[in-house]
């Protein structure tokens, strides 16, 4: 059921209508695609098994070039988005390279442990350039990208926010994964910073979802009524079950069980042609 764009750009009456209510479509996404043959390995099988409907992929990450392969050998490809990285990996692009404050002395992507407000304008136009360089990569290996979100959630740093939407226009990528809206640990200055984040996405009308979280955190909601986004990080366990990482407690295949207030699974791709059905019925 589709019926008009919501105020914020996100699409309103996208649901399954259950007993008189909607229940909202549903992104499970698996982070990490690339990192490793284990978690490539994981993550495939978590989608081909429809546990997730959607996955991100590192192009710093040594496993990468098998990920593409694969995802395009599988039929895979619209399902894909990718996970840029500032934090881990090799970089792929040169300028960054020279940054010390940004690369390690090993050549490797470095994380910093504190939030970023301002960047220096040589700072700004690597971290441009090198997560222009992961995009492209995506898409020379044949991959058009559904969606970017980030490992460790940098692009939710708030100047790396605005050089990732000018990044998802540019290369006509219709969604960002919004900063998280649930769960625990969301104090009131940090919810206010979120919303705020979140609010510079909807505006650029790059939010297709309305709530963001682990299933952990997507577990304390109450009757969701609009799309959400799941995110897992899939690996399997000493049994061979499909498992996520950061809550092994939460078995993929119990997932949907656990959580029975979501609708249907979809990807971004599907999420964002819902929209534009919605913004030409409107």
């Amino acid at each position: 059921m589709i019926r008009r764009r919501g105020i914020d750009g996100q699409a309103e009456g996208v649901g399954v209508s259950i007993e008189g209510r909607q229940q909202p479509p549903v992104v499970i996404n698996a982070d990490d695609l690339g990192m490793s043959p284990a978690v490539n390995h994981a993550i495939l099988s978590a989608l081909e098994l429809g546990l997730v409907s959607s996955a991100t992929i590192m192009a710093t990450m040594p496993a990468f070039d098998e990920a593409c392969q694969a995802v395009l050998a599988r039929g895979l490809s619209d399902r894909i988005g990718v996970h840029l990285s500032l934090t881990e990996g090799s970089p792929c692009s040169e300028a960054i390279r020279r940054l010390p404050a940004l690369v390690t002395g090993e050549g490797v992507l470095r994380r910093r442990g504190t939030t970023v407000w301002v960047l220096r304008q040589r700072e700004a136009q690597a971290i441009a350039a090198e997560l222009a360089a992961q995009i492209q990569a995506v898409i020379a290996a044949g991959i058009r990208p559904a969606h970017l979100d980030s490992h460790h959630h940098v692009h939710t740093q708030w100047p790396i926010a605005a050089i990732v939407i000018a990044l998802a226009r540019r290369f006509e990528i219709p969604a960002i994964r919004l900063s998280r809206t649930c769960g625990s640990g969301i104090g009131v200055t940090k919810r206010v910073y979120k919303a705020a984040v979140n609010a510079r996405f909807a505006r650029a009308g790059l939010a297709l979802t309305s709530e963001f979280g682990s299933v952990a955190d997507i577990a304390t909601l109450k009757a969701p009524r609009r799309p959400l986004e799941v995110m897992v990080h899939p690996a399997f366990d000493g049994g061979g079950r499909i498992i996520d990482r950061g809550h092994p407690e939460w078995p993929l295949d119990e997932v949907r069980d656990r959580l029975p207030e979501l609708g249907r699974l979809v990807s971004y791709r599907e999420l964002a042609t819902m929209r534009a059905e919605a913004w030409r019925s409107a």
